[in-house]
């Protein structure tokens, strides 16, 4: 708001520039919001996702395999799909390896999903 603001001191046009500033702001943060509620959301619900009544260590084999089922990806592996959805398409690697950066998830997923397929864990991804 204070840069927007600086705006309104340009004599004869200084207010409508302001004002599409905030405007432009507002719908950024809006538009953002939506995408991150949008993916984020359908990546922990859905009737294929497991649900769990206790808790466990973290750190711990159930807690990843729990991460892992708990969790779907969306289609991943391009950079420009990956980039579309901010890395959050990632989302099972995200919970299994918080620590990584994002572009990180990219290289971890195809081990990950190997990993599942060789102890029979499943791993979902929706495309």
């Amino acid at each position: 708001v204070v840069i927007p603001a600086l705006l309104c001191t340009i004599p004869g046009v200084g207010l409508t520039l302001a004002g599409h500033a905030v405007v432009n702001l507002l719908m950024a943060e809006l538009l953002t919001n939506i995408h991150a509620f949008v993916t984020i959301v359908t990546n922990h619900a859905g009737e294929d996702m497991y649900t769990f009544d206790d808790a466990v260590k973290p750190k711990t084999g159930s807690f990843y395999v729990r991460q892992i089922i708990g969790s779907a990806n969306y289609a991943a592996g391009s950079d420009l799909v990956d980039f579309s959805h901010g890395w959050l398409n990632y989302q099972i690697e995200h919970h299994v390896w918080p620590d990584l950066s994002m572009l990180q998830y990219q290289r971890g997923a195809p081990r990950l999903k190997a990993i599942c397929e060789k102890h029979g864990v499943p791993y979902v991804q929706e495309s």
